[in-house]
């Protein structure tokens, strides 16, 4: 399935990275062999994030999402660029979008040829199935489709990149589905409201497996860990397909909680020396006193970690490397005691050895022009990268 259909002269776009608490845009150029050119970049914070009160909590992103444009038309003209935004590509995270993947195997006692027609039925079957049970499982919300996508193909056990009008006895598809609640998806048709504006809709699970996955050709089976303010995403990633996808509600917020109800200090000062000691500036003393703080107030999201693969594989399905994009200085702090093996309980206990890699921002930016320019936004850049190899794919 194409998802895009890009004009071949260059234009602007506004590309939305939609996460659990703050929604960051980026109005950007895409031209045909070159790397997408940021032109302007921003964050918005959501105020209000109750997850207890979905309806509020709903409302105040879209309320954001409002804002967010506004705000960037507005800066955008006054840096002088009055340049029509004729595309909107919005990349959903936690809580706004759920994922999954499925494997369709299908063997048969005689070799058949698979047509499209053939394959469609048995995936829109897979769709509705996990559609129905994500839909049971989330208090009534109305899920929509607004990706799916085959990520790999095997005919006969070889991966494959055409398996259409191919003979076999054994094939095997994974599939990769993302929903989005129709409530988010009328208010984004409502917010472009023009017929001469297209806009495209894709999770962040979908761009950030993508860009590990053409980054890193040697490491097939992965580990990837999204630490966000109030929630982290995991999946697992093996022979170079999505393999499980879990989030559990515990973030960076709960982890400098933790951390203030053991010290006796308040969040802000907690957070404060978490930055100063990151920066390098923090006395021997008070360093190793955060660190005895921080590693009891990270234990809690550790067990959950641990938890949670154990969910999605057995001892020996665990990929032995592991991926972590740092956004803040707490996740940094937090990726530098993974790769030393702090506190991975679970990996010591099978006697596993990680790899973990922390990938610098510095990595993305190699690949975006002016990417150095706007700091701390890790994650649009990876849409970006994304979105521009599809471009020069197609154009």
């Amino acid at each position: 399935m194409n998802l895009f259909s890009f004009k071949e002269e260059s234009y602007l776009s506004f590309v939305f990275d939609i996460r659990d608490t703050s929604i960051s845009i980026a109005a950007t150029k895409f031209e045909i062999n070159k790397k997408p050119e940021i032109i302007y970049c921003q964050n918005f914070k959501i105020d209000n994030y109750d997850m207890d009160i979905s309806k509020k909590y709903t409302a105040s992103m879209i309320k954001t999402l409002d804002r967010a444009i506004l705000t960037t038309r507005k800066n955008l003209i006054k840096i002088g660029n009055r340049g029509i935004i004729n595309k909107y590509f919005f990349f959903i995270g936690s809580p706004w979008s759920v994922s999954q993947s499925k494997m369709i195997k299908i063997i048969k006692d005689k070799a058949f040829i698979l047509d499209s027609g053939f394959l469609e039925k048995i995936v829109l079957s897979e769709e509705d199935k996990i559609e129905k049970e994500i839909e049971n499982n989330s208090k009534g919300i109305d899920w929509k489709i607004i990706e799916d996508k085959i990520i790999q193909s095997k005919l006969n056990g070889y991966k494959i990149d055409k398996i259409y009008e191919k003979k076999a006895r054994d094939v095997e598809v994974s599939i990769f589905v993302s929903f989005v609640p129709q409530e988010i998806l009328n208010k984004i048709s409502l917010t472009i409201d023009n017929k001469f504006i297209k806009k495209e809709i894709n999770s962040c699970i979908l761009s950030s497996f993508t860009f590990l996955r053409d980054l890193y050709l040697d490491k097939n089976d992965f580990i990837y860990i999204d630490i966000g303010e109030i929630i982290t995403d995991i999946y697992v990633v093996r022979d170079d397909v999505v393999f499980g996808i879990i989030s559990f509600p515990f973030g960076e917020k709960n982890i400098i909680q933790s951390v203030s109800q053991i010290s006796g200090f308040s969040e802000d000062l907690v957070l404060s020396s978490i930055n100063i000691k990151c920066q390098g500036k923090c006395e021997k003393n008070e360093h190793d006193r955060l660190e005895k703080f921080l590693k009891i107030g990270m234990s809690k999201w550790f067990e959950k970690f641990n938890e949670t693969i154990i969910k999605i594989c057995s001892e020996k399905d665990i990929p032995r490397n592991i991926f972590i994009l740092p956004n803040t200085d707490l996740v940094r702090n937090f990726a530098e005691k993974i790769k030393v093996g702090d506190s991975l309980e679970l990996f010591k206990k099978f006697d596993i050895e990680m790899n973990t890699t922390i990938i610098e921002e510095s990595v993305l930016d190699d690949f975006i022009t002016n990417g150095r320019v706007f700091k701390k936004e890790p994650y649009i850049k990876m849409a970006l990268i994304f979105l521009n190899n599809n471009f020069n794919k197609i154009s």
